[in-house]
């Protein structure tokens, strides 16, 4: 005879061991959350801005100026744009002779990769100011491109002994991509020419030339590596995705791309905001890793002037003045490390700075020293310089093998997930990684690529005022928090430059998108605005949770799982139960058919086996509650 048994495994994901050892507890999950210990969907989303930017978007941030008005600034690895409102076309601000980066990053290729090689350095050219000449085999004699201006993208940032790709041609003998890529071989003010080297891939004859002529875009040149031995096997060492960093002086927005290193300013309250770039914020230090404003007003320069370890401060209320004299409180020096600055953020009332290996605080201490500093942790330095966040006196991040905090004192955050997030990561695309915040849901999320893809698509999540973990997938490659006052809710964009309004309140009408996901890559480009009594659909199931495997004592007997009584919101459309049984951890899974919930909260079940997982799972655009589960039980015989 069978009995009731309750069954509410405790919020948040494990997956730190098989799904055997995840007895009791929740084993995978997609886009759901708990909340006061009951299970239910991520809030829904919807497109805002459907407008074509160029690039992928890496860093939002929104705000308001100080007569009202509301602006959001997104930065992609090559444009940096401005929005009036979650509606319109985007206004490009980027700066004049701005350095644009890679969307993606690369593998370092042997000898001369890192900082001195990689894929920075283009040259981005037409039919009007090239001239190409190119025999029937590359390796038979030599091409010249010749540029006709002497603007400074190129091709002075040339070296010989560069390897160079092409791209952009649609001739596609034109097309070169490394190993198959040429060695310039010399170069002048406004012409390099290019000899064999590895290659048997041949040019089309004018090929770039008619591109142009023809309308078809233009051409780029870039360099795939520089001073390398061709014949060298690829390195560890990996030329990272380009992406900003954000912080705001006053009013004005502050930025800088990693791909450029440069401080850069724009003023909203210029006579026309929306038609003025970005410019150079004026004797401010170059070739930067990372910015910030501190609370005491001055602007901080991270990894200063190419110095890993230098940081460098202007004067107090003057974001202009950074030469240190007795008369003003500009200064700057150099944190004790191994590593690299990454980034810094304000944390309470100090500043955190993290690098590659180690963390820091900063600390006013007034004239005549300023600001003082301190190694407040070792051993555990951040993945990438997006990979923070800050949440009041809290501070949250991601190393290269766990995750930490930062509460007066730095701390291992003990994670249920750890071992499952990082051996899907792709190393390769670390500088990808960003920490978002939703602090109506006291949530932190890491987003990152996987193994599976080059572009983000999985994230985790870690609830500090629950302490529980979930994962997922969804492709938002830069978030900004909702900001009362400015836009209320989380603002995503997606790897196509569409931008999602999150957190979207639930409807009780009937389903409000005829497109229905079946596939992550649907999720992420689908709206998903949640709804009540939906009708019952044949969708994948893609939002869903996942138990490990359970049994009945010790898994000698079968178990018999006759009736279910729920514990839900959700009326009988849309929400559904299934079942996973198997008699070994490692034997043969059979999953049940679909059950829906009923009106009356009993649904009928009949499976059997030693030990079995239940998933909760529904529709793309179902909003539910799920508590406590009863189940009626019984042990059966020995197999």
């Amino acid at each position: 005879m069978g009995k009731i048994v309750p069954f509410q495994p405790p919020p948040g994901v494990w997956r730190n061991g098989t799904a055997y050892q995840a007895k009791g507890r929740w084993h995978d999950s997609n886009l759901v959350r708990w909340k006061d210990n009951r299970l239910q969907p991520l809030g829904g989303w919807q497109k805002v801005i459907d407008s074509p930017i160029t690039g992928v978007g890496r860093a939002m941030i929104t705000w308001r100026d100080y007569t009202g008005d509301r602006w959001m600034a997104i930065g992609t690895n090559s444009n940096l744009y401005i929005y009036t409102s979650l509606s319109g076309s985007a206004t490009d601000i980027t700066p004049l002779n701005f350095v644009a980066g890679d969307s993606d990053a690369k593998l370092g290729l042997g000898f001369g990769a890192g900082n001195f090689g990689g894929y920075s350095t283009r040259k981005t050219v037409t039919g009007t100011d090239i001239t190409f000449t190119a025999p029937a085999t590359i390796s038979s004699s030599s091409t010249t491109f010749t540029d006709a201006t002497t603007s400074p993208d190129g091709p002075s940032p040339f070296a010989v002994g560069d390897e160079i790709e092409i791209s952009g041609s649609t001739q596609g003998d034109n097309n070169k991509t490394y190993p198959n890529s040429h060695r310039i071989v010399t170069i002048s003010a406004n012409s390099m020419t290019v000899g064999p080297t590895n290659g048997s891939a041949v040019y089309s004859s004018s090929g770039i030339v008619n591109d142009a002529a023809a309308g078809n875009g233009e051409v780029t040149i870039k360099r795939a590596r520089r001073f390398g031995n061709e014949n060298s096997a690829n390195s560890s060492l990996v030329l990272e995705a380009s992406s900003w960093v954000f912080d705001l002086w006053g009013e004005n927005l502050i930025g800088l791309s990693t791909s450029d290193g440069k401080i850069y300013e724009w003023d909203p309250t210029t006579t026309n905001p929306t038609g003025t770039k970005a410019t150079v914020v004026s004797n401010a230090p170059i070739n930067n890793s990372s910015i910030l404003v501190s609370k005491e007003r001055h602007l901080f320069a991270l990894g200063a002037g190419g110095n890993n370890r230098k940081i460098q401060w202007s004067h107090k209320e003057s974001s202009t003045t950074w030469g240190a004299t007795s008369t003003n409180l500009a200064g700057a020096f150099e944190v004790d490390t191994f590593g690299k600055i990454l980034a810094g953020k304000t944390v309470g009332d100090r500043i955190i700075i993290w690098t590659t290996t180690d963390v820091h605080a900063i600390d006013w201490v007034g004239a005549p020293y300023v600001y003082g500093r301190k190694k407040i942790g070792d051993s555990c330095g951040a993945i990438s310089n997006r990979s923070m966040i800050a949440v009041g006196d809290m501070a949250f991040w991601m190393s290269q093998g766990g995750f930490f905090k930062y509460q007066g004192s730095v701390q291992p955050l003990n994670c249920d997930v750890q071992d499952h997030v990082f051996k899907e990561l792709n190393r390769v695309q670390d500088s990808k990684i960003y920490a978002s915040v939703n602090p109506e849901f006291f949530e932190v999320t890491w987003w990152y690529a996987s193994s599976t893809s080059d572009e983000i698509l999985k994230y985790v999540t870690y609830n500090y005022a629950e302490n529980w973990w979930s994962i997922g997938e969804l492709c938002r490659t830069a978030f900004a928090v909702g900001s009362p006052g400015v836009f209320d809710n989380p603002i995503g964009i997606a790897d196509d430059g569409t931008i999602y309004e999150h957190e979207i309140d639930p409807l009780t009408t009937s389903r409000t998108t005829e497109q229905v996901a079946q596939s992550v890559s649907d999720l992420s480009d689908y709206e998903r605005v949640l709804v009540n009594g939906t009708d019952s659909t044949t969708d994948a199931g893609l939002c869903y949770a996942e138990t490990g495997a359970m049994e009945i004592e010790n898994g000698e007997n079968i178990t018999n799982i006759t009736q279910l009584i729920t514990d839900s919101t959700q009326g009988t459309n849309g929400l559904r139960f299934k079942f996973k049984t198997s008699y070994t951890p490692n034997g043969q899974e059979s999953s049940s058919n679909n059950y829906d919930v009923t009106s009356d909260g009993y649904v009928d079940v009949r499976e059997q086996g030693r030990q079995f997982k239940y998933r909760v799972e529904s529709p793309f655009d179902q909003d539910w509650e799920i508590g406590t589960i009863r189940a009626d039980i019984a042990p059966g015989g020995r197999r």
